[in-house]
């Protein structure tokens, strides 16, 4: 695939599953689209019964490794957790957000039947509200969802019940003219990582076979503590973890060097440790090696902050090696996050490159 065609593919797969609608226990529109992209590229494709999205493309080696690429499909979200009276919704979040993004943020709601329905997240108003209140950013507990309705019947007449999942919305758009190109958009975290996997499960495919089985896994649930990725690492009894992830990029105003944690521009980010697990140094000199062969910059994901799948595989199996490759974005957990466009590229090519030659623990 040439590098055009490549970057064409990324911006629409991205521009796709950012818009799709997938809160953590909810991931279905995200599983099925995923499920029809990842059946071109793969030998066998199924979703397991937590609602995994797994697959396998068969290395020639039968004594190959088995080499297990993850990337979670669910998204912070709300959760609708009553229904007042007069029509308004509570809620509480599913995941980290932050809560100072909560008032005057532009709700979808999406119904059983998948039908969604706007919202604002509402608060009371500044002019009634205690001066020493108004500075304080509220909790949930104190705000409320307004959809427009004048009372309870006509809430759940739009199709709207306890346990509906709502999102903090937010619009995609892809400009190739500022900054070297930049995407913007929902729930990058981690449909940024699922668009790199489904890329490389196509280059793969449109390759000459390689010794190696690959292992495609896209998981439910990570948002709310990695609760997929159990069941998806025992469908498919991997040698080797690689979880993919869309990480914090905090290069920004006011911000100093030493707590950045990762930077726009400076190519795939490769953690050393986090606050689930410390990653294999093999893999991790494997994953640095294979980028400076490329000419791609590279950087560390600083440790200590946040987790992913792979905090889980070291405990499993008898203990799964395994190591972590993120694209840095901005605004993570946010209704619109940022990344360049040539982190992701230079991301979905180190990892093809780390695939497809041999890897040796």
């Amino acid at each position: 695939m040439s590098e055009s065609n490549l970057l064409e593919n990324v911006v629409e797969i991205q521009r796709k599953l950012s818009t799709l609608i997938g809160v953590s226990g909810h991931e279905n529109d995200v599983s099925a689209f995923i499920f029809n992209e990842l059946k071109q590229h793969a030998d066998n494709v199924w979703m397991d019964k937590m609602g995994n999205v797994l697959g396998i493309k068969k290395g020639t080696d039968p004594d190959g490794l088995r080499i297990m690429i993850d990337a979670h499909m669910d998204e912070v979200g709300l959760l609708i957790s009553y229904i007042e009276k007069n029509g308004f919704l509570r809620f509480v979040p599913l995941g980290g957000i932050d809560k100072r993004l909560y008032p005057g943020s532009d709700i979808k709601i999406q119904t059983k039947s998948g039908k969604t329905i706007s919202g604002i997240i509402g608060m009371n108003p500044p002019h009634i509200t205690d001066p020493k209140l108004r500075d304080i950013s509220p909790d949930h507990a104190n705000l409320f969802i307004d959809i427009g309705a004048k009372d309870e019947e006509e809430v759940k007449n739009l199709g709207i019940i306890v346990g509906n999942r709502a999102v903090l919305d937010g619009r995609f758009e892809y400009n190739p003219d500022i900054g070297g190109g930049f995407m913007r958009g929902r729930a990058f975290d981690d449909r940024t990582g699922c668009n790199v996997a489904l890329q490389v499960s196509k280059l793969i495919n449109d390759m000459e076979p390689i010794p190696n089985t690959i292992l495609y896994s896209f998981t439910v649930c990570e948002e709310v503590g990695g609760r997929g990725v159990p069941a998806a690492t025992d469908g498919l009894n991997p040698d080797i973890g690689i979880a993919l992830e869309n990480t914090i990029a905090a290069d920004v105003p006011g911000v100093p060097l030493n707590k950045q944690i990762t930077q726009l521009e400076h190519g795939p980010a490769f953690s050393v440790a986090d606050r689930r697990t410390l990653y294999h140094e093999k893999l991790l000199e494997i994953f640095k090696m294979r980028a400076e062969e490329l000419g791609y910059s590279w950087q560390y994901k600083q440790p200590a902050f946040g987790g992913t799948n792979a905090g889980l595989w070291h405990t499993m199996h008898k203990g799964i090696p395994s190591g972590c490759i993120s694209v840095p974005s901005r605004y993570i957990h946010s209704p619109i996050a940022m990344i360049k466009i040539s982190d992701i590229l230079a991301t979905i090519n180190t990892l093809l490159a780390i695939l497809t030659k041999p890897i040796e623990i």
